[in-house]
């Protein structure tokens, strides 16, 4: 006789996994020792007495395979093949059907509540929702995990829905929270308190994947297309892969349970970390002991060169290579471009003349705007320009009132060449460049459409940037300073790793770029 009633069979399960499961469906749930199985099931129920969180909570193949249950409570062909696998194995894991022999049913305790869900749902809103998510749970699940505004803009730039709108969605969606878990979290280089999105089986891993990210992360231009996101979602693999399909094929005509080694299998390929204790741990399987493993590890491991990885933030092992092919390529195209600076700075007296001119004109803009009181600017040395960033960035907002005002009043009793040179400041501007190429008299740097052929002020600038770091992004000030052009001093840059495609780009761009010695 078959025992519809869970609360009778929830002592079978482990604790453990009752409450994972527990603890992605129960919004305020409690510690794992604060709580019996028993109570947890109960809380899963109670959430569940609401027949809008069982549609909720459900994509639509899962609601489609409830319907044919209540059609045909047994359904024994399903667990015979493939075909609703998923859905089979996604409802079981949120309690809403149970197996028993070869007999699948939906719990007495929920049963009445599945039909009023099933007769209410809202079909065509349902699906859309299902689109949704099969594009940011499979992101999350190829990264491990990613800051929860980066995920709403891969989700922008697929859908073309509203950044806001995503992340809305995925902070209140029973479906994407069931599958991804979001919680604030502390990073040295952009803040505090930043909302992280992990894919649920991965946050065991978390700190392991942020090590391996760390030893291994690559900047790469991901190619995502929706029919692969969507297979992500429901397969956990790209089975439309040759590779990873025959992998898929062979690893089911073993004799074990291949489907629990297939979460490990997905766990090496996040982290993308050696493969060989996998490879012992399926051999000490003891059906396995008489088989000769040779060919089929060797199958794995074309599959798993061609699984993402977080660790390479997205990539798969197979692209990665090409990337660091490529990347050494571009090294050394570099090393033979690189001609050393010769003549690329101001002369000592005009470098004297620069920062007496623009210290001027900086002190003047804290006193007029009374930024940093009681800081003294002009004539000073060895000033540290990061502590002027504040009366930097005032000065080039207000520039054109600041020097008018500045030229007028004659603060500091400039000469007339010094008030010609700050009068033309007001042609300079302050934006985000990318420094590009060290030519013998002068660094080529891009904004826009355009390259600026500047000089440094003390130093040629190669040598204080390593042509290997180039193109380097920064945020400084483009001025005219007579009859060339030079920067501020202060380099904001960006600790960002540029994938080799930004590098191309960039290249092509500036050798073809009009070359701007004059404002």
């Amino acid at each position: 006789m078959i025992v519809r009633n869970m609360s009778e069979r929830i002592n079978w399960y482990r604790k453990e996994y009752v409450h994972e499961q527990y603890s992605r469906i129960v919004p305020r749930f409690k510690n794992y020792e604060n709580v019996t199985k028993k109570k947890m099931l109960e809380e899963i129920y109670k959430v569940y007495s609401n027949y809008e969180n069982i549609i909720n909570i459900c994509t639509v193949r899962e609601l489609k395979y409830l319907q044919m249950l209540l059609a045909d409570e047994t359904i024994m062909e399903d667990l015979l093949n493939e075909k609703f696998y998923w859905e089979i194995e996604a409802l079981k894991s949120k309690f809403l059907i149970e197996r028993d022999m070869d007999n699948l049913f939906i719990p007495d305790e929920i049963i009445d509540n599945v039909k009023i869900a099933l007769k209410k749902v809202n079909w065509k809103a349902s699906k859309e929702l299902d689109k949704l998510n099969e594009i940011l749970v499979s992101y999350c699940k190829i990264q491990g995990s990613a800051i929860l505004f980066s995920v709403a803009n891969i989700g922008s730039l697929l859908t073309g829905k509203k950044e806001e709108d995503l992340i809305n969605h995925m902070c209140h969606n029973k479906v994407f929270n069931y599958y991804v878990y979001i919680y604030n979290k502390d990073f040295e280089t952009i803040g505090d308190n930043i909302p992280v999105a992990v894919y649920q089986d991965y946050y065991s891993i978390e700190d392991s994947l942020e090590e391996e990210r760390k030893k291994q992360g690559m900047a790469a231009t991901l190619s995502l297309d929706l029919k692969t996101l969507k297979t992500y979602f429901y397969n956990d693999f790209d089975i439309n892969n040759k590779k990873i399909k025959k992998f898929l094929d062979e690893i089911k005509k073993l004799p074990f349970l291949w489907n629990l080694f297939l979460d490990d299998v997905r766990k090496f390929a996040v982290l993308n970390i050696d493969r060989e204790p996998l490879k012992k741990s399926i051999s000490s399987v003891p059906n396995l002991k008489n088989y000769d493993l040779k060919e089929f590890f060797k199958i794995m491991d074309e599959a798993m060169d061609e699984m993402p990885s977080g660790a390479l933030n997205g990539l798969t092992p197979k692209q990665a290579i090409k990337i660091k092919a490529e990347s050494r390529l571009i090294k050394y195209e570099k090393a033979n471009k690189y001609e050393k600076q010769e003549n690329a700075c101001l002369s000592k007296e005009d470098a004297k003349t620069f920062y007496k001119i623009y210290f001027a004109l900086l002190e003047f803009t804290n006193t007029k705007y009374k930024i940093k009181k009681g800081l003294k600017i002009y004539n000073k040395i060895h000033l540290n320009p990061y502590e002027l960033q504040d009366i930097i960035e005032c000065f080039w907002n207000n520039k054109n009132e600041v020097i008018l005002e500045f030229l007028k009043n004659n603060p500091y009793n400039f000469n007339k060449e010094e008030l010609n040179i700050a009068r033309e400041f007001k042609k300079g501007f302050r934006s985000l460049v990318i420094i590009t190429r060290f030519e013998k008299d002068f660094t080529g740097v891009l904004c826009l459409d355009k390259a600026y052929m500047i000089k440094g002020i003390n130093d040629n600038l190669d040598n204080i940037i390593s042509y290997n770091d180039l193109p380097l992004p920064v945020i400084t000030s483009i001025i005219p300073f007579k009859n060339v052009l030079i920067y501020d001093g202060l380099l904001m840059n960006f600790s960002i790793n540029l994938g080799n495609n930004f590098i191309k780009v960039v290249d092509e761009e500036y050798n073809k770029s009009m070359k701007y010695y004059h404002l």
